[in-house]
């Protein structure tokens, strides 16, 4: 019987969906056909003065929901008329020059951009009278000018603030309209929603003045709070400018008052009060700022079209055409930005409400093709922005930041940002990495621990489970990222442009830099390729602190996406504790375009304690490639506690894994390693000791790090794919450095063997799959 019944739903839903198809062809060649209705648009004469028109509803008149599509459709044909048609003033594009020096858009033609790939102020200058205009009272002919006023955000969703905004009331005759159709309403002139009100879900056009008026709030709110912010941080700059303290080399941060190095000097008394009076403050300030910024997120949601939900209406399905161009000018992408940039799994799990927020946020963006376009296409780039509502009503201006030439001349496009897309792609990757290390945490954490560890596992997982959604309408759209390898130039010399190919490479680094492997294909069977596989076995019994554990779990999730180009790393599966690590030899040093592996260990103590890093790139023991590494292996760094320094280079719990992979790449290859030993002095690259250490440097970069790294048998190494787009990509600029080493260096060109393995190692790597 149940199994009757469900046929029988089945069927019913396939009748409706036809029925449903139906009428949407019927509706389409209708609305293709010449309308003689007497509402439709009406164009005027170029040079004329134009008023609004008024859609003129009787009070008594009800629509189906047919007549309101149809409606609908045609004002909307009327408002994608051509600029020069609707706003003849505007026809031109005009600039002014801003004290800053930069270029300002006042008015822009969006036909003169290719592609109508216009900046989001010029496509709303069409749609502004559905903001601002005045219209005429139906009943009495009375002018109607619509309402302005400030959005606050409250626990209420959508707030009576915003609600009230969509209405427009007639004082002569005391009737109140929808602001977005001028639809009677019966609510009071003075309507909060507090009653039931249904303009909120009157047509498409109230929706697109709700999501208006949000930003407008929104883009106040975060003026607001970016002024407190930079006013904070001058006053914290200037205490402790009065505490004689300053910030030490590479962000480290170091002492210089009179409490420098005591450690545990503590401010007493009063002032350790208005210290921690101060810290509460800020904390309250933050709190209420997330909770305003979810009530402005969620409300814009709401008002943002579902096309797929159960009880879709037709606003949902036939949205106002300029959604995608309001939610791109206001300051709601800056904002979604910079929370998509943030690499804390900490304050991801702190601020989950806004995080769940933002996620419900970004699938409703892509259930429509108006909205999708803000996340998937580059963010225009603001210079400054008196914030969407000032702009809409003429009281402020925004102005762009320009792209610039060869020359750093200002050009007459607007500067692009990367999309919003990529940054949640980059997030979810965090996710990946932070679930990935959170399968091997053991059950001995005390019950806060757990509970932090679940709630970023929870969120972590709706994170990912929002990418694969997103990803499948990006799919659907065909604007899938473009393969790496069909942009590579061609082996005639003809191809892509260097910048093109610096793209590509930052592209392909992005995209292997971090991953998690198989034990066998990373490390070898039973960490046979691994030098550090008897502290494994020393330590397979022992225990990490959970709160050490957690740590090291949000760091590697951190480090998935904070990696510099030209660093890899691959974490063991089951042994998140042993890590290795590629770097390439940075461009303009006797290490460019080789390849240098590292094996790293993290001790049980991490990060109380450094991790062990040992170099495996030594020509089999053979080659010291720099004063700091020896051809045993062994990695002389401060900050790993194998050479003394200063305090401030030394390793301490707050310094991370991350920091000595840059250290490393910043510190030691280095264009002059000769001076890296003590007591050679101050570095002069023109000392004749340098150019030879140099010579033999670059000789065995090319024979270890270069050609050694193109042999067959390193096929089914875990670097297999870092090695193959690596020398791809890099090939013209790694052929010329080895040429030009080879030309200054007799002993290299005595061995001019490694040119051709070169050439034949290009040729062996191209044929790897």
């Amino acid at each position: 019987m149940e199994a009757e019944q469900d046929l029988e739903e089945i069927l019913a839903r396939i009748a409706e969906q036809e029925a449903s198809e139906a009428l949407a062809r019927q509706l389409e060649v209708e609305w293709n056909a010449p309308s003689t209705s007497s509402t439709s648009a009406q164009s005027h004469p170029a040079g004329q003065s134009s008023k609004p028109e008024v859609i003129v509803i009787d009070e008594d008149e009800t629509e189906d929901d047919e007549t309101m599509a149809r409606r609908l459709a045609q004002e909307w044909g009327a408002q994608d008329a051509p600029l020069d048609q609707t706003f003849p003033s505007t026809s031109t594009s005009t600039s002014t020059s801003t004290s800053t020096g930069r270029s300002q858009h006042v008015a822009v033609d969006a036909s003169s951009y290719p592609d109508h790939n216009a900046p989001p102020d010029a496509c709303l200058l069409k749609h502004k009278s559905t903001f601002t205009s005045v219209n005429c009272c139906p009943k009495c002919k009375q002018n109607l000018e619509a309402p302005r006023g400030q959005v606050i955000f409250s626990a209420s969703v959508p707030p009576p603030s915003l609600l009230m905004l969509l209405h427009v009331s007639c004082i002569s005759c005391q009737t109140s309209y929808c602001r977005g159709c001028l639809a009677p309403t019966k609510c009071a002139p003075n309507c909060k929603g507090k009653h039931p009100c249904l303009v909120k879900t009157c047509c498409a056009a109230a929706r697109a003045i709700a999501i208006f008026e949000a930003l407008g709030g929104l883009d106040r709110a975060y003026i607001n709070e970016r002024a407190a912010t930079n006013h904070r941080a001058n006053e914290a700059t200037k205490l402790k400018r009065a505490a004689g303290e300053s910030v030490g080399p590479g962000g480290t941060g170091y002492g210089t008052g009179k409490n420098y190095g005591n450690h545990n000097a503590r401010p007493s008394g009063s002032k350790r009060r208005k210290r921690n009076d101060g810290k509460a403050a800020v904390v309250a300030h933050v709190s209420s700022w997330d909770a305003m910024l979810v009530a402005a997120i969620t409300t814009v949601t709401e008002f943002l079209p579902a096309p797929y939900t159960e009880h879709a209406q037709a606003y949902d399905l036939l949205p106002n055409p300029c959604l995608g161009h309001l939610l791109s000018l206001s300051y709601l992408p800056d904002i979604l930005a910079g929370l998509l940039r943030n690499d804390s799994v900490t304050d991801w799990v702190d601020r989950k409400d806004v995080y769940y927020a933002v996620i419900a946020l970004l699938r409703r963006m892509v259930d429509c093709e108006l909205t999708v376009e803000c996340l998937i296409r580059p963010r225009w780039e603001k210079l400054s922005s008196c914030g969407l509502e000032e702009w809409m009503w003429g009281d402020g201006e925004i102005v762009w930041e320009m792209d610039t030439d060869k020359a750093g001349r200002d050009t007459a496009a607007v500067a692009r940002s990367a999309p919003l897309y990529d940054s949640f792609t980059r997030l979810n990757k965090q996710c990946q990495a932070f679930i990935a290390g959170a399968q091997h945490v053991g059950d001995d954490a005390d019950d806060e621990l757990v509970e932090e560890m679940v709630q970023a596992t929870s969120l972590c997982g709706d994170i990912t489970a929002a990418r694969d959604d997103i990803e499948r309408t990006v799919a659907a759209l065909g604007l899938t990222a473009p393969d790496i390898c069909a942009i590579l130039p061609t082996d005639k010399g003809k191809g892509t442009s260097e910048p093109d190919l610096e793209k590509a490479y930052a592209a392909f680094c992005e995209r292997l830099a971090f991953q998690h492997t198989e034990t066998d294909a990373g490390f070898g069977h039973g960490y046979a390729n691994y030098n550090y596989r008897s502290m494994l076995s020393n330590t397979e019994r022992m225990t990490r602190q959970p709160k050490d554990r957690l740590h090291f779990i949000k760091e590697l999730a951190a480090m998935a996406t904070c990696l510099p180009p030209g660093v890899w790393v691959r974490v063991d599966e089951v042994r998140n504790d042993a890590i290795k690590i590629l770097i390439a030899g940075p461009e303009g040093t006797p290490y460019a375009g080789g390849l240098f592996e590292f094996d790293c260990f993290i001790p049980i103590e991490y990060p109380h304690k450094p991790p062990w890093m040992h170099l495996r790139t030594t020509g089999g023991g053979l080659v010291r490639f720099n004063p700091n590494l020896y051809n045993c292996g062994k990695v002389c760094l401060s900050l790993l506690g194998t050479w003394p320094g200063r305090p401030e280079e030394q390793w301490t719990s707050k310094s991370t894994l991350l920091q000595v992979i840059i250290s490393i790449q910043s510190m030691i290859f280095v264009d002059a390693p000769y001076f890296n030993e003590p007591g050679h002095g101050k570095a002069d690259a023109n000392a004749h000791q340098s150019i030879a250490y140099n010579h033999n440097i670059a000789l065995q970069t090319t024979r270890w790090a270069i050609v050694h790294w193109m042999k067959e048998d390193l096929r089914g190494s875990v670097w297999k794919d870092v090695i193959k787009s690596h020398f791809t990509i890099r090939k013209t600029k790694i052929r010329k450095c080895i040429h030009e080493w080879a030309a200054a260096n007799a002993a290299m060109y005595r061995q001019s063997q490694l040119v051709d393995e070169f050439e034949a190692g290009l040729m062996r790597i191209q044929g790897w799959s």
